[in-house]
């Protein structure tokens, strides 16, 4: 069963083969990228005669920063704060927002998974990373990666709802893209 909502393939010509194919490799890469969870509803559409091929997705609830207190346990200590890092995936992001808050003499690392800061303000609200730019950049690099070769014509339209990914081999007309997104909007409604 897969994690989305919807996940709908068309392949001109009846391909089965060709759609059962590109679902798996789809599937395979966004789930790689750990982008999976993050997308309600995928829309596939590609046509081998003209050739195209478009990728239309609804995107779940926007992602919130990565805070101090999401990366670590924030505890109050004599003469300032000490962070218990539990995530070590954004250590770097942790330890450059600090030193750039802070400044580097006050932030200092006694072991590997302990942060302590002389301060008087707790770091707990800070924000660590940006994961919704992350994640559209994980998406561009996924739609990038399952485009067939040779489609260097590329348009990419990120909303704060929805994507729609066209690549062609020959140039993007406006007819071209209206076309597209008539053939999605009718999967949409099928």
């Amino acid at each position: 069963m897969d994690p989305m909502e919807v996940f709908k393939i068309a392949v001109t010509g009846e391909e089965e083969f060709a759609a059962r194919k590109y679902r798996e490799l789809i599937m395979d890469i966004l789930q790689d990228l750990g982008l999976i969870r993050s997308i309600g509803r995928l829309y596939v559409y590609v046509d081998i005669k003209k050739p195209y091929f478009a990728v239309y997705g609804l995107l779940r609830s926007g992602i919130p920063p990565l805070t101090v207190k999401s990366v670590g346990d924030v505890l109050r200590v004599s003469g300032g704060y000490q962070i218990k890092i539990n995530d070590e995936e954004h250590m770097a992001d942790l330890l450059r927002v600090l030193w750039e808050h802070y400044g580097r003499e006050r932030v200092e690392q006694p072991a590997r998974d302990i942060v302590i800061i002389a301060s008087d303000t707790s770091p707990s609200e800070l924000m660590v990373a940006d994961l919704e730019a992350e994640f559209l950049q994980d998406l561009t690099d996924a739609l990038v990666r399952i485009t067939p070769e040779g489609f260097r014509n590329r348009r990419n339209i990120i909303t704060k709802d929805s994507f729609l990914f066209i690549a062609a081999e020959e140039s993007l007309t406006a007819e071209m893209v209206s076309e597209i997104k008539a053939k999605i909007r009718e999967m949409e409604n099928a």
